[in-house]
């Protein structure tokens, strides 16, 4: 038995921090399953929470959604996603079909596999009545080794953040709205695009909570 933790304590020690992190993932985050469409529900949505291993670190990819009129999610800080369409298979093709069209980045290759997605994290959905009512379920994928993003006109902007500056930072920021006399602070993760926050900040809290 003690030979057994030694060989694994090792073992651990030899692995990259990727590697770990991976490890982790494949044993906590939610299988694949359950991913089924239901046309008769409130709306459902999937978004990409997308991994790329970095010297010495890992970074998600974060996009900047682009300002538009009537949009309630306009210029908000999120994950490459949107909703499910009729033709859709699953949730897991809408994630996948979506970060194409938004990014240009291929999460599915030619045969239709789907080996780059690692699992699911809880559905969510808007906390705010204003919102349309979503269920929105998380998926964690891992980039292709050649990463050519092509951004499309709903997206302004995507950048890579550092999982180690999120779990070192935490959601230490907040983002700001005036309503009327009443300003409402909600917390969020700083980043170089500005407070990752709402959704997004929720999901971000979600997979950090899996990781040593």
């Amino acid at each position: 038995m003690i030979l057994n933790i030694q060989m694994q304590t090792i073992l651990i020690r030899h692995m990259t921090d990727f590697e770990l992190i991976r490890r982790q993932l494949n044993e906590r985050l939610e299988p694949l399953h359950s991913l089924d469409i239901r046309h008769n529900h409130c709306a459902q949505a999937a978004v990409a929470l997308i991994l790329r291993e970095t010297p010495g670190d890992l970074s998600v990819l974060i996009i900047k959604r682009a300002e538009r009129a009537g949009d309630p999610w306009s210029g908000h800080l999120a994950l490459p996603g949107g909703r499910a369409q009729a033709s859709d298979p699953d949730l897991l093709f809408t994630a996948a079909r979506e970060t194409y069209e938004e990014i240009g980045l291929e999460l599915l290759d030619n045969m239709g596999s789907r080996n780059r997605f690692l699992g699911k994290l809880p559905l969510l959905a808007p906390k705010n009545p204003q919102l349309p009512e979503t269920e929105i379920t998380p998926f964690v994928a891992l980039a292709p080794e050649q990463v050519i993003l092509s951004i499309n006109h709903e997206v302004a902007d995507a950048f890579w953040v550092s999982v180690d500056d999120l779990k070192r930072e935490g959601p230490s920021s907040f983002y700001s709205m005036q309503f009327g006399e009443i300003v409402r602070n909600w917390p969020a993760y700083p980043s170089s695009g500005g407070p990752i926050w709402g959704i997004t900040e929720r999901i971000l809290t979600n997979f950090l909570s899996l990781l040593d």
